[in-house]
C-alpha cells in the first residue's frame, strides 16, 4: 500500500466533459476514464477541468475505513516535490486527530497506555467520531518540515475560495468527493499542469512505556487488528508497528493535467 520505491506513478488525467455535483455519490463519474488506483481497499477517481481538480475516494474494505475514521485521510497536493508535504488537508478529520484541540488530553492520550481503559475517554472518543466529517484538519509544515502544525475549522469555511468536499451518506464504507481549485486561490496555492499528489494516512505517534509490544496494547489503543503476541521489540520498533497496526498509509502521484 506504499508508493514503490522506484518513485511516484506519473498520470495524465482526462479533461472533464461534464459537470460534477459534490455529494458523495459516484454516479455522476465517467468512472471508466477516471480510475487512477484501484485495489480491495481504496480506489481514487481524478478528473480536472481549467479551473477545479476533482477526486473521488471511495474506500472498500472495513480496516481502511476504521483507520481513516480514526486518522484521518489527508490529502498532500502541491506543485513541487520539495514542498509536496507542506499543505494538506485531512477530511475526514479523524477522532483521534480531533483530540488535538485540547492538547493536554491529547499529550495523556500519546504518552498513558491505560488512556483507552478509562470509560470517559471512550466516550470522548465515540462522541468525537460523530464530527470527524463536520471538522476539517488542516496540516502545515514549516522549517523544512521539522515543525508541524495541525489546525481544525468547519467545512463550510473552505468553500469560500471555491472548494467544495462531501462525504457519501447510506454506504457501508466512507466515500469522500472534493472539487480543489488549481488557479491559485485555494489554500494549496497550486497553479500548474503538473501537480505532486499524495494520499496519506497518519496515525498519532504514540509514547511506548516499555520494550514488550503485546496484544493489550493493541487494545489499549484501539487497533483490534489481531490477537497474535508479537516478539520483543525496541521502543522504535513498537512504535512503528503499532503505526502499521493503526493503517499507516502513504501513497503518491504526479498529475499531468490537460485542459
Amino acid at each position: 500500500m506504499v508508493a514503490a520505491c522506484s518513485g511516484p506513478k506519473t498520470l495524465s488525467l482526462s479533461e472533464n466533459s461534464n459537470p460534477l455535483t459534490i455529494d458523495g455519490n459516484l454516479s455522476d463519474w465517467n468512472t471508466g476514464n477516471t480510475l487512477i488506483r484501484s485495489d480491495d481497499h481504496l480506489n481514487v477517481y481524478a478528473t480536472n477541468d481549467s479551473e477545479f481538480l476533482y477526486l473521488f475516494i471511495d474506500v472498500r474494505s472495513a480496516r481502511k475505513d476504521q483507520a481513516i475514521k480514526r486518522s484521518g485521510l489527508i490529502v498532500y497536493l502541491s506543485d513541487s516535490k520539495d514542498n509536496r508535504k507542506d499543505k494538506g488537508i485531512g477530511f475526514p478529520s479523524g477522532s483521534f486527530n480531533l483530540l488535538r484541540e485540547n492538547p493536554g488530553v491529547y499529550q495523556s492520550f500519546l504518552n498513558d497506555p491505560e488512556w483507552n481503559q478509562k470509560p470517559a475517554n471512550r466516550e470522548t472518543l465515540q462522541d468525537l467520531s460523530e464530527n470527524v466529517f463536520d471538522r476539517v484538519m488542516i496540516v502545515e509544515r514549516y522549517n523544512n518540515g521539522s515543525d508541524t502544525d495541525h489546525g481544525f475549522i468547519d467545512i463550510e469555511q473552505l468553500n469560500v475560495d471555491g472548494f467544495e468536499m462531501a462525504a457519501g451518506e447510506g454506504g457501508r464504507f466512507t466515500s469522500i468527493e472534493m472539487k480543489i481549485p488549481i488557479d491559485g486561490s485555494s489554500i494549496y496555492n497550486v497553479e500548474s499542469d503538473r501537480l505532486w499528489i499524495g494520499f496519506v494516512v497518519e496515525p498519532p505517534r504514540f509514547r511506548m512505556q516499555n520494550n514488550q509490544y503485546d496484544a493489550s496494547m493493541r487494545h489499549q489503543r484501539g487497533g483490534q487488528y489481531g490477537n497474535r503476541r508479537q516478539p520483543a521489540q525496541n521502543r522504535s520498533q513498537q512504535e512503528s508497528a503499532l503505526r502499521r497496526q493503526l493503517g499507516e498509509f502513504e501513497e503518491w502521484y504526479i498529475l499531468r493535467l490537460d485542459n
